[in-house]
């Protein structure tokens, strides 16, 4: 009893083992594939960064001190082509997992220093008595909203943006604009929240379809391997058949001939490939065909089992004359690359068993 106790502790161990090992390895999966997201979405953010940024310049130089401006600007021009020299030197070294690791790890720390120099804008616009400008929180929702679809793959990568982002430009209109600001502030804590809950949605989504890819990789693996194994099994098992002088017919479910081995040609003095397509009727004899069928029939309760034929005769030409075989019939309809009642045999030494051919008319 305590042994099978040990036992069977053993096996929910070794079962809860296994399961560890495959949701780390699908863990493992997901981490990598959102890090291929993020390489793929990064050229994405550097551009919207830039594009943006120049579109701050241009509209923003007429109420910003220039001097500031174009400090601000070569600083986000700078951080965009530090990100770019960052993505062309992984590209160039290649993409292999510990690269995008690696990569993912560095784009977040961008993503906090670009998102600190976007929240900058506030305190900039506050200052130079341009808070209320329009192209404030328009240009700032259409950079959250660029880190959404780049980073999309790691709320994380989001966050990092979102929150040094609209945080700063929160505060300088609470400040600066008193009762009318607080509710600008507000507006921008709920939109942070909004940003910050579809980030998550997004990452689950992707997560959830990155393990179904891998699954369905992993069904499709198995049924691969499956078919070749089946392919493999038929051709060992025609090479055997083929080499063998034991005489073989296949038989389907219906009772066609659809196989015969090369060394059913000497036993009938027929080519093999005039017999297939032949039924047990045109084939057994018709003294022997109750008891073909009732073998048949018993051997469909016995998978795999061998049962004998002490005596059957059999002919392969229609008007040719009967020959008198013994061998065995194994059910194997659920065989792949075989799928019927195969009928293995050879010729009986004795011909005084053989039926002719007036004996069946």
């Amino acid at each position: 009893m305590i042994a099978e106790l040990q036992s069977a502790v053993s096996q929910v161990s070794s079962r809860k083992a296994r399961l560890r090992g495959l949701t780390q390895v699908e863990s493992v999966k997901i981490k990598v594939e959102r890090a291929a997201l993020l390489f793929r979405g990064a050229p994405v953010a550097i551009f919207a960064s830039i594009a943006n940024a120049l579109i701050i310049f241009l509209i923003a130089r007429s109420y910003v001190e220039q001097t500031i401006l174009l400090g601000w600007v070569g600083a986000v021009m700078g951080v965009a082509l530090l990100r770019a020299g960052l993505w062309l030197k992984f590209k160039i070294s290649g993409v292999s997992a510990r690269n995008l690791s690696r990569f993912a790890r560095l784009h977040l720390s961008f993503m906090v220093l670009n998102g600190a120099l976007w929240g900058a804008l506030g305190p900039i616009f506050s200052v130079s008595g341009a808070i209320e400008h329009a192209i404030l929180p328009f240009i700032i929702a259409g950079m959250t909203a660029a880190a959404i679809v780049s980073a999309g793959a790691s709320w994380r990568a989001v966050l990092a943006f979102n929150l040094p982002a609209l945080l700063p430009l929160a505060a300088a209109y609470a400040i600066t604009l008193g009762t009318a600001g607080l509710g600008i502030a507000a507006i921008i804590g709920i939109y942070t929240l909004a940003t910050t809950y579809l980030a998550l949605t997004t990452q689950r989504m992707i997560d959830r379809s990155i393990l179904l890819h891998t699954k369905n990789e992993k069904l499709l693996s198995v049924l691969r391997r499956r078919v070749d194994d089946a392919h493999t099994a038929e051709q060992r098992f025609r090479a055997l058949v083929e080499a063998s002088q034991d005489i073989t017919l296949i038989f389907s479910p219906e009772g066609k001939l659809v196989y015969a081995s090369p060394s059913a040609e000497k036993a009938f003095n027929t080519p093999s490939g005039v017999l297939v397509g032949k039924t047990t009727k045109e084939i057994v004899h018709p003294d022997d065909m109750s008891q073909f069928r009732s073998v048949g029939e018993k051997s469909l309760s016995q998978l795999g089992e061998v049962i004998g034929l002490p005596h059957v005769c059999m002919r392969g030409a229609q008007e040719g004359e009967y020959v008198a075989m013994t061998g065995r019939l194994t059910n194997m309809l659920y065989v792949p690359g075989v799928e019927g009642f195969v009928f293995s045999g050879s010729r009986l030494r004795e011909n005084r068993h053989t039926h002719h051919v007036h004996a069946a008319e």
